[in-house]
Order: structure tokens, then sequence, then C-alpha cells
């Protein structure tokens, strides 16, 4: 208390200068219209400088809850637009009174569900390309589940423990999948060269099919991923093993070195018809 004291004493006349400056400011404000409204339209700037700040701090550690319900509405758009799609050609296959049954079976049971994931690890040390997803067995997730990113196809799932899955993408020797050019009826494969990490290979087409560069190429038959699922788009003519066959280069449209959020696919038919395959052989 004495060191107080003794403090004051000593800047009394410093402590009596920072006084009578507010006391002057006070009138000054109090007492002055023109004085007044500066003082409050400074005050205004720096209280809304403040509460812009604050709110910029807390919607940056309010990202990751806002992208995981970003996604979450992604995998609910997608499969609306997988059930659309399949009303689509229901639509034009049959003729309208089988119209009401179909859209009716088609709500009660949708085949394709999506789980939302974020990517934890990319790997391109070398050609066995793989990516590991925070999401495993406990969220449903199975080996053979394809994988989109928003752009398009991404891989297919290859392993998982309880938490984790590690995915082979389409950048992977190991991959292969059935697609075909969206106007086209002709089938092929697609499979990775181990060049370019933006670029893959659509092979086995006969040699008259037809294309332009910049055509969209889809999936077509396939046990993992709907048909029409975007994988790229034709850039040129490739090397091909066969000259009874084309090989196109195809541009990805899913960009693997921005690659953050993806949809696994669950297919609810999936055991059903691999099985029904597997006994057929």
């Amino acid at each position: 208390m004495r060191n107080l004291l003794n403090f004051i004493i000593r800047n009394s006349h410093w402590l009596v200068a920072i006084l009578l400056i507010a006391f002057s400011f006070y009138l000054l404000f109090s007492h002055n219209s023109y004085q007044r409204s500066v003082f409050l339209s400074s005050a205004n700037r720096v209280a809304g400088w403040c509460y812009t700040a604050r709110s910029n701090v807390s919607s940056f550690f309010h990202l990751k809850g806002d992208n995981r319900r970003l996604m979450e509405r992604a995998a609910q758009l997608e499969q609306e637009i997988y059930l659309l799609k399949a009303e689509i050609d229901q639509l034009t296959a049959t003729d309208s009174s089988k119209v009401e049954a179909f859209v009716l079976d088609t709500m009660e049971q949708s085949r394709f569900e999506f789980i939302p994931a974020e990517v934890v690890n990319l790997s391109f040390a070398g050609p066995n390309n793989f990516i590991t997803l925070n999401k495993g067995a406990l969220h449903g997730v199975k080996p053979d589940m394809g994988v989109i990113s928003r752009q398009g196809v991404a891989g297919v799932v290859a392993t998982v423990s309880n938490n984790f899955s590690m995915v082979i993408p389409v950048i992977n020797p190991k991959f292969r999948l059935s697609a075909k050019l969206k106007n086209s009826d002709n089938y092929g494969s697609i499979s990775w060269d181990g060049r370019e990490v933006q670029q893959a290979q659509l092979g086995e087409l006969p040699k008259h099919e037809l294309f332009q560069p910049g055509d969209t190429v889809i999936t077509s038959f396939s046990r993992i991923f709907p048909k029409r699922l975007i994988i790229g788009y034709v850039s040129d003519i490739g090397e091909s093993k066969d000259d009874n066959f084309n090989t196109f280069n195809i541009r990805l449209a899913t960009d693997f070195y921005s690659l953050r959020d993806v949809l696994i696919i669950r297919d609810a038919f999936y055991e059903e018809q691999k099985k029904l395959e597997e006994e057929g052989q």
C-alpha cells in the first residue's frame, strides 16, 4: 500500500494531466455538435472494424464444421441427382403408364447412397498412388466402393480400417473402369499410363469411333459407379497397342492436386449383384 501511495505521489502531475485532458475531451464532445458527430462516427468505424475482425476469427474456427455440413448436403444432392437421372431414363424408355410405379419404387428404395469424407493423405510419390480418407468401417465404408470428387470420378476404395480407408485413384496403373464417350454406344476401358497426373487413357474403342477434342467421357457398365458419371474430357489420340482399336488421351475432371473432399458411393445392391455374377462364372 505504501509503495502504491509513493507511486501516486511521485507521478501525481502526470495523473492530474491525464484527468484534465480527459475532462477537456468530455467538455469538447458534450457541448459541440460537430466534434460530437465526428467522435461518434469514428467510434462507430472502430467498433465496426472490431466486430468484423471478431466475426472473421469466429468464421475461421467454424470452417471445418461448415465444410462438413456442405459435404453432407452435397451427398444428399448427389443422391437426388442420381434419382432424377434414373427417372429421366425411365421416362424415355417406357410408356407413361409405368412412370408412376417407377417413381414410387425409386422413392421407397434408392440404390445409391453417398458418404462424405475428407482426404487426409494423398501420395504422388510414384506410379502406385493412393488416397487416404477419414472414413472407415465404422462409417459404413467397405472395399470396392466408388469415390467421386465434386468434378467427377476419383477412385475406388481398396482397404479399410475402423476409421480410415485407402483409395486407389484413377491415376494408378491398377485402376480399371468401363467408360464411353457421352454420345456414343461403344464402350471402352479407362486406365493410366503412369505419366501425367491429370491425364488418363480411354482404350479398346473401335477405329471407326467418331470423336471431337473436348468430348465428355462418362462411366458405363460398372458394379461400383452409377452410369453417366463424368470421368474426363478427350484431349487427343493416344498410343494404341492394337491396330483395330483407338486409344484416347483424356483430361481428368478431378483435380488431384487440389482434392480435399470426396463422396464415397454405397450401392445397396452391390453384394447381391456380385454374388449372382460370381455364381454364373
